[in-house]
């Protein structure tokens, strides 16, 4: 029996993924997850799930939250992943890593490329009581452009709206203190 080429990276990858030298790179992992979702034929999305759990026991715990973030984006962008599986997640770390930017950032992102606008909205309600005031009043300026280019001039007003009552919100805050 002649193996194919897709088959030998993917026993190139399974004897990577018994040494260290490897397996301490989350890159290997991401690399990996995406061969199985995307090249491998068929694709195997449960084996490229069960990486994840592998692959946070082999990286640094510094490199955890990195790692889960682009396993669940994958799930969003791959043709074989499954976008609420990627939402499970990012729930998850935004739960986690509730003022981490950056987990939002992306998490709204992906949540912009699928479309949903009912969830990109609740999304960028949520990130609006979160964090620093330079950071919601950045994501104010996101949501209202966002907003425009959807062609939802209601939901501008909207967005004004409720940056109007966080303004007030916060300044009397900042009137008790």
């Amino acid at each position: 029996m002649k193996l194919t080429t897709i088959q030998k990276a993917d026993n190139l990858y399974q004897s990577m993924m018994k040494n260290k030298t490897f397996t301490q790179d989350p890159k290997f992992w991401l690399s990996y997850a995406a061969f199985l979702m995307d090249v491998l034929q068929p694709p195997s999305a449960s084996r490229a799930r069960a990486l994840l759990q592998r692959a946070t026991q082999s990286v640094a715990p510094t490199q955890h939250r990195y790692l889960t973030q682009k396993f669940a984006a994958l799930e969003f962008k791959s043709p074989n992943g499954d976008a609420e599986r990627g939402r499970t997640i990012f729930e998850g770390l935004v739960d986690t890593f509730a003022k981490k930017g950056d987990v939002w950032d992306m998490y709204l992102m992906l949540e912009q490329s699928h479309g949903d606008e009912v969830k990109v909205r609740d999304l960028f309600e949520r990130m609006t009581k979160v964090g620093k005031a330079s950071r919601v009043r950045s994501v104010f300026k996101k949501w209202a452009e966002w907003e425009n280019s959807v062609g939802s001039k209601k939901g501008v007003e909207r967005v004004k709206m409720l940056e109007e009552q966080w303004r007030e919100k916060n300044a009397s805050k900042a009137d008790e203190e």
